[in-house]
């Protein structure tokens, strides 16, 4: 396998979980990290990238990875749904701070590293970009009690995929990991 010393890569969600696992890992190869806060916010996800870019020269890898902990506990949306009270229930508002997290923050992620990717030439591993996407295994399958969580995961999965076919052939790789349940720290 070729050295990645030297190559940078921009990772979200690099506080706990995957991402803070996959930060740990590609340092102790020598990868460069390039990091910012908001995830649903497109303007400080502009600004980081185009600090990474300006402090490293170019960005190798981009891997989405979202506090998806934060999601399971946050529930809001999903009322009681018991058919002999519903009547007695007020309407509520869902809450989208799932869909803001989860889709929206990665469809930024990745709109602002397929653009950087697009604009680089290869580097010396003769590709221009790498995109891994957080999807997870309930984006494949409905679930009756996370309804909003698997929505945005089946969205990420059909994006990656159609993102994918765009990019072949142009040096631009785009994936997605699916995970299921894993341990909180890793």
């Amino acid at each position: 396998m070729a050295s990645l010393q030297g190559d940078v890569a921009f990772i979200t969600g690099a506080a706990s979980g995957f991402g803070l696992a996959l930060t740990k890992e590609l340092v102790s190869k020598g990868v460069a990290i390039a990091q910012r806060a908001d995830t649903t916010s497109w303007e400080q996800q502009y600004a980081a990238y185009e600090a990474g870019k300006k402090i490293f020269g170019r960005i190798d890898y981009c891997d989405s990875f979202y506090p998806t902990h934060l999601l399971l506990i946050h529930r809001p949306w999903l009322p009681n749904f018991n058919p002999s009270t519903a009547r007695d229930r007020s309407i509520i508002k869902p809450d989208i701070v799932t869909l803001s997290i989860n889709l929206i923050g990665q469809l930024y992620t990745a709109a602002l590293a397929l653009q950087v990717f697009e604009r680089q030439t290869q580097n010396r591993h003769g590709f221009k970009g790498k995109l891994l996407m957080t999807a997870s295994v309930y984006g494949f399958f409905p679930s009756a009690i996370m309804a909003m969580y698997a929505s945005s995961k089946a969205a990420i999965v059909n994006y990656t995929r159609s993102t994918a076919l765009i990019y072949a052939g142009k040096g631009i790789t785009v994936n997605a990991i699916a995970p299921s349940m894993a341990r909180k720290n890793f």
